[in-house]
Formats: structure tokens, C-alpha cells, sequence
């Protein structure tokens, strides 16, 4: 009877190490998840693009537990690196730490559903004028 009480503690045990309960950071949940890239605007270029006219496909994959950021674009490489929240010329930004650049972001409605806007990447202490907007919808 002894072996079966050790035996079924160090089951229990064992198996809620290999169960990994939910790690996402709250400061960073609003990231989490993937992204389907939408709708890119421009406004010194007047661009609107929505969907099949932007001409690739692109996703982001945010892991807000591990601080991961992929970028995945049809015909590119991956890019992959780990981000923070932080702040770059007075507005709130996603850092890209492997990368030591950073996007300004922000949460917009369009359509009907929530949507991060990431502005086109820029060079840590370095302000971009007419940059894009990127439209990502959560997958």
C-alpha cells in the first residue's frame, strides 16, 4: 500500500510539471496570439491596401509568456526576436530587443473587430515620418 501512495504521488507530481499552466505576462496579453496582416495605409503616399491588393501574406505569432515575436511573409525570411513594451518618442511601442528597432502600435476598430496597428519598423531613438500602418486582424 506504501508503494502505491509513493507511486501514485510521484505520477501526480511528474505530470503537473509537464503541464505548463497559463504563463502569459498580463502587461504584454493584449500582444498575445497570431495575427493575419489586413490592411496597410500610408498617408503621404495615400495608400490604402486591404487584403488581396496588399499582394502578400503575412502573420505575426506573439507569445506573451516567452516575449517571442515572428514575423512570417510570403517570399522573406522569418524574422524572429524577443520584445517589450515600452515607450520611443513619447508614444507607446513594441521594442524588438534581438533587433534593437521598434514599432509604435496602436488598437484600432475597423470593420467591425479589434485590430493591432503596428507602424512601419524604426530604429530604436530614431523617429520615422511617413511610415506605414500595418493592419493585423487576431487569427
Amino acid at each position: 500500500m506504501k508503494k502505491l501512495i509513493v507511486f501514485l504521488f510521484l505520477n501526480v507530481f511528474f505530470a503537473s510539471c509537464e503541464q505548463r499552466e497559463c504563463c502569459v505576462i498580463p502587461e504584454l496579453s493584449i500582444f498575445h496570439g497570431d495575427w493575419k496582416l489586413v490592411r496597410i495605409t500610408n498617408g503621404f503616399a495615400q495608400l490604402d491596401l486591404i487584403e488581396d491588393a496588399i499582394g502578400y501574406d503575412e502573420e505575426l505569432s506573439i507569445d506573451a509568456g516567452t516575449k517571442t515575436f515572428i514575423r512570417k511573409r510570403e517570399g522573406s525570411p522569418e524574422e524572429k526576436s524577443t520584445f517589450a513594451k515600452g515607450v520611443q518618442g513619447d508614444l507607446e511601442a513594441l521594442i524588438l530587443l534581438d533587433e534593437d528597432m521598434y514599432h509604435w502600435y496602436r488598437f484600432e476598430d475597423w470593420r467591425g473587430s479589434n485590430h493591432l496597428v503596428l507602424y512601419q519598423k524604426s530604429f530604436l531613438d530614431a523617429i520615422l515620418a511617413d511610415g506605414s500602418n500595418y493592419y493585423y486582424l487576431r487569427e
